[in-house]
């Protein structure tokens, strides 16, 4: 049975990633993984693992993230959420996200992020953004967001299927990439008086 509920009543934890007083250094001995936007890959939609390190002497326990955790962009104009899927013992997310811990009884994490990122969240989110300099989402506008939530089995459903939508898109364009490439290497040759049967 599908139903409307608000985000709030799906969520286990809710809270603003870590705020750094001055630009994160790489600590080479560090044992806290941080996520920064310029870890987000493919269009916003996964976390790369290759992250900057600190001492967990300057963070709280409470920032660790926990596998399942949903990461929402808070900074700028593309609003996206993310799935922390990643196995690190100990990772935090920045300032630039808001982190949504989803209740697994209600809603399973894919299927959270994948509902955010379609056109009517985003649309709320882009209607609630504040500032001129860099546009950010604030707790409220978050926790107004409205979830249209079906059974957990029709929620793994719908990841399934948008899983194999990304695949397909996915290898339709390397196919296209590559018929470019066949293509111009042709007719290269054809100018300089090499053709070839096709």
């Amino acid at each position: 049975m599908t139903s409307k509920i608000n985000l709030k009543a799906v969520l286990s934890g809710f809270f603003a990633g870590f705020s750094f007083r001055q630009k994160v250094e790489n600590d080479p001995n560090g044992d806290v993984h941080v996520i920064q936007m310029k870890d987000l890959e493919h269009n916003y939609s996964t976390i790369g693992v290759n992250l900057t390190k600190i001492s967990s002497e300057i963070v709280s326990s409470k920032s660790f993230l926990r596998k399942g955790d949903v990461l929402l962009i808070t900074k700028g104009a593309n609003n996206y959420a993310v799935e922390y899927k990643l196995d690190f013992e100990k990772a935090i997310a920045a300032s630039a996200f808001f982190v949504l811990r989803p209740d697994p009884r209600k809603v399973i994490p894919a299927y959270l992020a994948w509902y955010i990122n379609q056109t009517p969240v985003q649309q709320h989110l882009k209607a609630n953004l504040a500032g001129t300099y860099i546009p950010n989402l604030n707790k409220g506008a978050i926790e107004e967001i409205v979830i249209t939530l079906p059974t957990i089995e029709e929620q793994e459903l719908v990841v399934a299927i948008d899983s194999l939508r990304t695949r397909e898109f996915e290898l339709t364009t390397k196919l296209l990439e590559k018929r470019n490439v066949f293509t111009a290497t042709l007719l290269m040759d054809i100018v300089n008086g090499k053709p070839k049967t096709i």
